[in-house]
């Protein structure tokens, strides 16, 4: 179908609200339909994959030729990935509650931003209230603060920016001097080497703490590290717990880090972008132990907690650290406020990489609000009780070998024919052969050097039969590979 070109206004037909109206309840009803055929397991599968070329021809052409508001919301929906499907076990992405993602429509709609007050009055403060409430239930001191930021990547670099400063102020004028070094395991999320690299410190920036065989930083290593990095004249500044680990879903022992850290006046963050969930769960948020004692942290609502991506919070044990990362000045913006005024302590934007951000404090607000912390509670549970069943099917097959336990809702596991390079060659075969049929959507990890299948039960409505196929589907590709 070719663009609209009838006569009349083209502004006055991209914004007409009888339009918008006409189309809104189509799009809901195809959006209802979408997740309905999730929930009945009537959809054609997670993953409808294409070739990376392929894709790009076909929106190209869609592009040229134009296309109906109706014919554009069916193809997008046809040509995405289904988070919603219970065969989606691939990425740490969750399937959002319907509210949140009504409510991220009425927040483009109202396209208000939210780095000075006075533009973003309703979330603004539903942002400090979200933030407030996420460190109760982490445990941090009433002193604590912080805000929304987009993902855990930039959130990671902010908290150690603001890390970096607690050395020093001037550095944000004068530039740094010294080789400072962040402390890590081997398994932290990439992320946390990149902002260490974007803060200029190179190869010397990043020490890498071994981990145990559950995939744990190795505290008992962090003296003799620290020690060591002294004697190169490199100055740690901070040490990075996981909570949990991108890969295996490992939680570092938090509370013996953060004793380190007092112990030699290191900055202590935690990347919780996804286990943070955890502390919204009575039976799991035991694995957080020692997060209290957090200089720094972050997490991800769009994980474990039901909200659409993106959407993650970086939180400071003492609210003025927040003001640490960034010297800003702009009058235009903030006037002759300083963060000691409380009213100043509204305008976000003197503490984030974002000037303009959207509201994305409402969609968390509105689970909240609305269904209350229960249903947070509800799925953390839910999600943990189906990696540990998932896990225990892959036990009891023959052909298939678990990774470890899984401490999180990630399940690491492989088949188990072969030996090395070839097993891996296989697993990495199986793998791609599976998201080229459709039906299933894993992913692949690399654990001391050999490929392991990761999944991650992120979709509450996933059940046996999801699991039961997927290692059925994987069997039936090891034989064909062998063929």
């Amino acid at each position: 179908m070719t663009r609209d070109a009838s006569d009349g206004d083209p502004l006055q037909r991209a914004y007409s609200a009888e339009e918008f109206r006409r189309i809104g309840h189509r799009f809901i009803d195809l959006l209802a339909d979408y997740w309905q055929t999730s929930l009945d397991r009537r959809s054609p599968g997670a993953i409808p994959w294409s070739p990376p070329e392929e894709m790009l021809a076909w929106w190209e052409q869609r592009l040229a030729e134009g296309m109906s508001p109706q014919e554009f919301a069916e193809a997008l929906i046809a040509r995405s990935v289904r988070i919603s499907d219970p065969r989606f076990m691939g990425h740490q992405i969750c399937a959002p509650t319907p509210i949140s993602i009504l409510t991220g429509m009425i927040v483009d709609c109202l396209n208000n931003g939210s780095g000075v007050y006075e533009m973003g009055m309703s979330g603004t403060a539903m942002e400090k209230l979200v933030v407030a409430r996420l460190a109760s239930i982490l445990g941090l001191p009433t002193t604590a603060d912080g805000f929304l930021t987009s993902g855990g990547t930039l959130a990671n670099l902010t908290a150690l920016l603001v890390g970096r400063s607690a050395r020093g102020r001037e550095i944000w004028t004068q530039g740094q001097r010294e080789q400072f070094a962040v402390l890590v395991s081997e398994q932290a999320h990439y992320c946390v080497d990149r902002a260490v690299r974007i803060m200029g410190w190179g190869d010397d920036g990043v020490i890498t703490v071994p981990v145990d065989d559950q995939y744990r930083m190795r505290v008992d290593l962090l003296e003799s590290l620290y020690r060591q990095a002294l004697d190169r004249g490199v100055q740690p500044v901070a040490v990075v717990g996981s909570a949990c680990t991108t890969s295996t879903g490992s939680f570092d022992p938090l509370e013996a880090i953060g004793s380190f850290c007092r112990r030699r006046d290191l900055w202590f963050h935690v990347d919780a972008a996804h286990g943070g969930a955890l502390g919204f769960s009575r039976r799991h948020r035991h694995r957080l132990q020692g997060i209290e004692m957090a200089d720094s942290l972050v997490l991800d609502f769009h994980k474990m907690l039901m909200t659409p991506v993106i959407t993650s919070a970086v939180l400071f044990r003492r609210w003025q650290d927040s003001y640490r990362a960034f010297a800003v000045e702009a009058d235009y913006l903030f006037g002759k406020a300083s963060p000691q005024d409380q009213f100043d302590r509204f305008n976000l934007a003197r503490r984030t990489f974002e000037c303009t951000k959207t509201m994305m404090s409402a969609k968390v607000f509105a689970n909240l609000a609305i269904h209350g912390p229960d249903l947070a509670e509800a799925n953390v549970d839910r999600l943990m009780e189906r990696a540990q069943e998932f896990a225990a099917i892959i036990e009891s097959h023959t052909e298939f070998e678990l990774a470890l336990r899984p401490q999180c809702n990630i399940v690491c596991f492989r088949h188990r024919q072969g030996s090395e390079p070839e097993r891996s060659q296989r697993n990495r075969r199986i793998r791609q052969a599976l998201i080229q049929q459709g039906q299933h959507y894993i992913v692949q990890t690399t654990l001391r050097g050999e490929t392991w299948l990761r999944s991650t039960l992120s979709n509450p409505f996933t059940t046996r039969t999801e699991m039961d196929a997927l290692l059925a589907s994987l069997s039936a590709l090891a034989r064909s590979d062998d063929a």
